[in-house]
């Protein structure tokens, strides 16, 4: 693949997990985000609105399907636009063996999209539907299924990073050996693929829920990234902003608490073959 430029971009001054109000649950204008980021000093910023799907499924959470393409001609008009700010396209993917074909043939392998990151927030509940992890019972079955599910969407190297990973501490309250086993065999999944995990900023503002340790966030979990000081991951932190205003990745607590157990942050490339695409990679 030809590249007529590539640059690198040290990791805190870029956010890759960006929605507005496409996602539904979000807001502000595409071009609100990218104002914030240039108030903000970002040398890039990263579109990851939820990925819709043929069937609609989780639709109420997420970007209607016939939106699909208005929103990446807005973002991909942004793009190319833009000359101060490195502007990336991209979704945040519910893995789901059911549609990871679709993901592969509709937005990774023609280039709709400039990156695709993944992460899990559905599983099927106790009732047989599909239920959002922050309301399913704090059991081991459950731990047990996100677990799997994550490890194969970092198996299957479909995507650039991992959202999250710790987003199981939303409905499992308790860090016992169940959760340390868990949490051990997500990082050694992601060592051994060397796909990144991030370290989600948004966790911070979300309300702290009880358990028998106290009150604690749902996420990120201190016990999970202190785990991960011993594995050989790569490390990321992203704000998950939802507005404008919480687009820094400063005020929240993500880059504290990489700092505190030593994790080195990984830089990350963004490239521009001679077709004006984007190629995203870490450093």
């Amino acid at each position: 693949m030809q590249y007529i430029s590539t640059h690198v971009h040290p990791s805190s001054r870029v956010n890759l997990h960006t929605h507005s109000w496409y996602c539904r649950h979000g807001e502000g204008e595409l071009s609100d985000y990218i104002a914030m980021a240039k108030k903000l000093g970002f040398s890039a910023l990263g579109f990851s609105e939820h990925c819709p799907l043929p069937d609609h499924r989780w639709e109420h959470s997420r970007m209607v399907f016939e939106q699909l393409h208005p929103y990446m001609q807005e973002c991909r008009s942004l793009q190319s636009q833009e000359t101060e700010l490195q502007i990336l396209c991209g979704f945040e993917c519910d893995h789901h063996p059911q549609y990871q074909n679709w993901y592969k043939e509709e937005l990774i392998e023609n280039g709709f999209a400039d990156y695709v990151v993944f992460g899990i927030h559905y599983l099927i509940g106790p009732d047989g539907k599909d239920t959002f992890l922050k309301k399913l019972p704090p059991t081991s079955r459950f731990l047990h299924a996100y677990t799997d599910m994550y490890i194969a969407a970092l198996q299957s190297g479909m995507y650039s990073f991992g959202v999250h990973p710790d987003l199981f501490g939303s409905f499992y309250t308790e860090w016992d050996q169940e959760a340390i086993s868990c949490s051990k065999a997500i990082l050694s999944c992601a060592s051994e693929t060397g796909i990144p995990l991030e370290i989600n900023g948004h966790g911070f503002r979300k309300p702290k829920i009880h358990s028998s340790q106290g009150k604690r966030y749902q996420y990120p979990l201190r016990e999970f990234w202190e785990l991960a000081s011993s594995y050989d991951v790569p490390i990321i932190v992203n704000s998950d902003a939802h507005t404008p205003a919480n687009l820094d990745i400063s005020e929240t607590g993500a880059l504290k608490l990489a700092n505190e157990f030593g994790l080195t942050l990984r830089d990350w490339r963004i490239s521009t073959t001679a077709e004006a695409k984007r190629v995203l990679s870490i450093a």
